[in-house]
């Protein structure tokens, strides 16, 4: 583990001189209202994990792309706009596919600030963090161990294919989002009373539903995607509300409902930003059955060894309960170093208590790069 993490410090520093002038790629322009802009993000991770019982002074290690994203977005229309993205989530970790995914895609019809419309594969409008972009997140990653929101697309995590209306109504106080998506349609075998039962999941068709309100008491976000970690770029005083439903219909089988609330805050305090979140969820169904909640908070200040850079120590809480099985406490001790905002950042992250492996809690390390332009 020392010579690793040595080789992250020599890695960093060598990143930091190379990548120094990256940029978002210029727009492909045919006139003001006819553009498209593309790009990559991409985050590449090692991850060390402390195995179970018999094992315990050993640890597994990784090297993968946590994200490998082609974006592309722009105009057809002054009111007319798309955004696309592709993915290969884990790209070279062990056990996982690396077939690519159409993550998002979607039309945006942009009729007025109070009034848009999306159509095509979208983030489920159910919580603030799940409709964060993965791209300015707070920690080395979303709080994976409290947010269970169902994913029915294999891979495309979150996602649902649907049409959503949203807008921001009392000059930006009153953020709503919600939608109608295509849910659940095909057979699936899942664990019931302890057997596993094959069963025609929603015969009926019926769609899922989810929506979410956010009340802001500062600066609003109109865009697609919600920015988890501004850089000072907003002032963020915010409390959020949602749910999420699925129909299932099977015999014997009841349908996923989930909630959740939520308070959200990024503002100057000192010489830095104070930026953290808070959110409860509530889960019934079989998808997962029970409580999970998350709090995070990080301290955004100057870098004192390299002007315009900026660090960010970080620590986060996760919560989880089930139904029918134990509870588990995460605790995250965390690290940002931004070199050029999200453009170029390192992240390591330590989870005590990040998961359970034959029947014990296990602790695991992770370092990320982010390059996106």
């Amino acid at each position: 583990m020392r010579k690793f993490l040595c080789g992250i410090v020599v890695m960093s520093l060598v990143l930091g001189t190379a990548f120094q002038a990256l940029a978002w790629s210029p727009k492909l322009e045919v006139s003001e209202d006819v553009w498209m802009q593309v790009g990559f993000m991409g985050q590449i991770q090692f991850e060390a994990i402390e195995k179970g019982s018999g094992n315990n002074k050993r640890w597994s290690n990784d090297f993968f792309a946590r994200r490998a994203r082609i974006l592309g977005m722009g105009s057809v229309h002054k009111n007319v706009k798309f955004f696309f993205d592709t993915d290969v989530p884990n790209a070279g970790k062990r056990g996982s596919d690396n077939s690519l995914v159409w993550n998002d895609g979607f039309v945006d019809l942009q009729f007025l600030p109070q009034f848009k419309i999306s159509l095509g594969r979208i983030l489920v409008p159910f919580s603030v963090e799940n409709q964060g972009s993965a791209a300015q997140l707070l920690g080395i990653d979303y709080n994976l161990n409290a947010t269970k929101v169902p994913t029915v697309i294999n891979r495309a995590f979150w996602r649902d294919d649907g049409i959503e209306v949203r807008g921001l109504l009392l000059d930006g106080m009153i953020d709503y989002r919600i939608g109608l998506f295509r849910g659940e349609r095909d057979d699936v075998k899942i664990m019931v009373d302890d057997e596993i039962v094959n069963f025609n999941r929603n015969p009926n068709d019926n769609l899922r539903t989810a929506g979410m309100v956010m009340i802001n008491f500062a600066d609003s976000q109109s865009g697609w995607f919600y920015n988890m970690n501004s850089l000072g770029a907003l002032n963020i005083l915010s409390y959020s509300v949602g749910y999420d439903y699925i129909s299932l219909s099977g015999a014997g089988i009841k349908d996923q409902f989930n909630w959740n609330v939520g308070a959200h805050i990024d503002q100057p305090l000192g010489a830095g930003r104070i930026v953290g979140s808070a959110t409860y969820y509530n889960w019934d169904g079989p998808y997962y059955d029970g409580k999970t909640a998350s709090i995070q908070a990080g301290y955004l200040m100057d870098c004192p060894f390299r002007a315009g850079a900026h660090l960010q120590p970080v620590l986060r809480w996760q919560y989880q309960d089930e139904s029918q099985g134990s509870k588990l406490n995460t605790f995250n001790i965390g690290l940002n170093y931004f070199l050029k905002g999200h453009n170029i950042n390192f992240k390591a992250d330590y989870a005590i208590n990040d998961r359970k492996i034959d029947g014990k809690r296990v602790d695991a390390f992770r370092f990320q790069t982010q390059l996106l332009f």
